[in-house]
């Protein structure tokens, strides 16, 4: 019988791992315990503490089951009250003797911070982790390396050991879903646990395991029914795309992003579910972003407490509205600290296009378009913030923006301007993607092209469009190229292996690229596409926050139904929440047309 320690360090991302040989060699394996199973070794464990609390004695369950008949390995049960960890401990051997000592373990660790008592156990769940074999990670070299890292380990699935000489240092998988940090300190830190010297690392032995993770699902046992998890997730079916399904995500998710708004309109940056803060953070591209998102909820299926949130939003907006110097009928919407970024300006007015009351904002909204004409150059350029702004952005997200939002004021008054500045940020974009292409700049240019394209009919704009699609498609995980089905439909967009929320982005613009293909005839690309939006939203849909996969989380509500960063990240982000609503309502109208509104 043994006491094990929590300990905490995660990382940041999800990961699918790099290739088939790498996935097939000497790889970890969990212990294998179907539903039923669970459910008996947590009534088990929760016996055990109870007969333990009322008279001391030795709980001895006489029946096993013969799938648990020879099943031996380490279990690690945790106590959690009111969510947080009060306690664990850990056992081995065969599996109901391994959790029988586990729950005990954990009993005596409880019982050394505080009362332990049959009311005390009505609040706690019990967690249970059954640990697979350990295997040698095959790398020697400086584990601070993030590519290799992302290779060899995958977040949130694997446990890692740290062992020099007769010493051990442990994390569980669930330590690192329930425990946010850099993957670059995951070893270093369970050195510093063992009072290993950074430069004795390289002689340490690192190890990797897995474990089946189930829990209670309520305080005290309830009816007996325990949640299985993997990867912290609640694994969604491959078909899980489906209109009913997307109409849940988007009005749970909606319901989260009000729920964030704050008395000054704004919205309260990122949540941290494993500290149970918020952030001072804040962004106000991202805050106008949140508004256009809710705009658009509240448009497509007259929701009028989503009109009402982005109402406030846009009024708070609108008072920072500056006239631009010199230029008739033109203004912009300052950023804090003289950072005037044509994003704020773009998506704000965007929000005005979309509100249900559209027409109330049609003054300010032409002000605000007028302003970002403006800032493009003869070269077909965007400047990415107005002046005097201290500081200019890259050219990867905002003249994107700025092109949709272009597109927007074409589709309500078609004139000749819209289409000189599209052919001239045609011939300027189209070269900058050429040279140095990024998942972010085609997300944006995806969705301000096709809309355009779908207007004028262009060749060279519909060209553009599947180009960049075709791209972005081309960095889609599935079934064949990864491990996890809780990761397929995400997008690699940067780190090797690694998918992410801003997958939700680029759904954005493949609903649209969809769309312009189905338009033009192209059933090749449609059909490709349409498999990439289901792909995606699935994945997207897989990142929100549901109420069994907050165990660990003491305020359900500031988590439930909010878009995690990744599989492995539990940050709640409010622009992620946007992206996601908006790339959801977009494939629910492409999927199956549930509104003739073209957004």
């Amino acid at each position: 019988m043994w006491v094990h320690k929590i300990v905490g360090i995660a990382l940041a991302t999800g990961a699918c791992l790099a290739s088939a040989a790498e996935r097939d060699a000497g790889l970890p394996a969990a212990p294998s315990i179907g539903p039923t199973d669970q459910r008996f070794l947590a009534r088990v464990v929760r016996r055990t503490l109870e007969q333990h609390i009322r008279d001391g004695s030795l709980y001895d369950e006489r029946y096993v089951p013969s799938s648990l008949d020879r099943l031996e390995c380490q279990i690690v049960v945790t106590l959690r009250e009111h969510s947080q960890v009060r306690a664990a401990g850990g056992g081995d051997g065969p599996i109901v003797a391994a959790c029988r000592d586990a729950g005990l373990a954990a009993l005596a660790a409880a019982a050394d911070t505080g009362p332990v008592s049959p009311e005390w156990l009505d609040r706690v769940t019990i967690e249970i982790e059954a640990l697979g074999a350990e295997v040698v990670v095959p790398f020697s070299g400086n584990w601070t390396d993030r590519t290799a890292f992302n290779r060899l380990l995958e977040p949130g699935v694997d446990g890692i050991v740290l062992q020099l000489g007769q010493a051990r240092s442990r994390i569980l998988p669930t330590e690192l879903i329930t425990k946010n940090g850099s993957v670059q300190e995951v070893i270093p830190d369970l050195g510093r646990r063992l009072g290993v010297d950074p430069s004795q690392l390289p002689a340490a032995e690192v190890l990797r395991f897995r474990t089946t993770h189930w829990f209670e699902s309520r305080p005290g046992g309830g009816n007996g029914d325990v949640v299985h998890l993997h990867s912290g997730l609640t694994v969604l079916a491959p078909d899980a795309v489906t209109d009913e399904a997307l109409a849940s995500a988007i009005e749970s998710l909606a319901r989260y992003v009000i729920y964030r708004q704050l008395p000054s309109g704004l919205f309260s940056y990122q949540y941290e579910p494993s500290k149970d803060s918020y952030t001072e953070d804040d962004n106000l591209v991202r805050q106008a972003g949140v508004a256009w998102a809710l705009s658009a909820h509240a448009g497509t299926y007259g929701k009028a407490a989503s009109a009402a949130a982005a109402d406030l939003a846009i009024q708070r907006l609108a008072k920072r509205e500056v006239d631009l110097t010199g230029v008739e009928n033109a203004a912009f919407v300052s950023g804090r600290q003289g950072q005037h970024k044509l994003g704020i300006t773009a998506l704000a007015a965007m929000a005005m296009f979309d509100h249900p009351q559209a027409e109330h904002y049609a003054d300010l909204r032409t002000r605000l378009v007028n302003g970002v004409y403006w800032l493009q150059l003869p070269s077909g350029m965007f400047v990415t913030a107005f002046p005097p702004s201290r500081r200019l952005s890259s050219q990867y997200y905002f003249p994107g923006e700025a092109l949709l939002l272009v597109a927007r004021d074409y589709e309500q008054h078609p004139q000749q301007r819209a289409i000189d500045t599209f052919d001239s940020a045609y011939t300027y974009y189209r070269k900058l993607f050429d040279e140095d292409p990024t998942p972010p700049f085609a997300a944006w240019h995806v969705q301000a092209f096709s809309r355009m394209a779908a207007r004028t009919k262009r060749p060279d704009y519909i060209d553009f469009v599947f180009e960049m699609t075709d791209w972005l498609v081309a960095k889609q995980h599935d079934e064949t190229t990864c491990t996890w089905p809780e990761l397929w439909g995400g997008v690699e967009a940067y780190v090797a292996g690694r998918v992410g929320v801003a997958t939700a982005s680029y759904l954005e613009g493949f609903t649209d690229a969809l769309r312009l293909a189905r338009r033009v005839g192209d059933r090749e690309r449609a059909e490709r596409y349409e498999r990439a939006v289901r792909l995606a939203a699935r994945f997207v849909m897989q990142l929100q926050v549901r109420p069994e996969e907050v165990y660990y989380v003491p305020s359900k509500q500031d988590a439930v139904g909010g878009i995690r960063t990744s599989a492995s990240d539990n940050r709640l982000r409010i622009d992620h929440c946007q992206h996601a609503l908006m790339a959801l309502i977009k494939t629910r109208q492409v999927l199956f047309s549930t509104t003739a509104d073209s957004r």
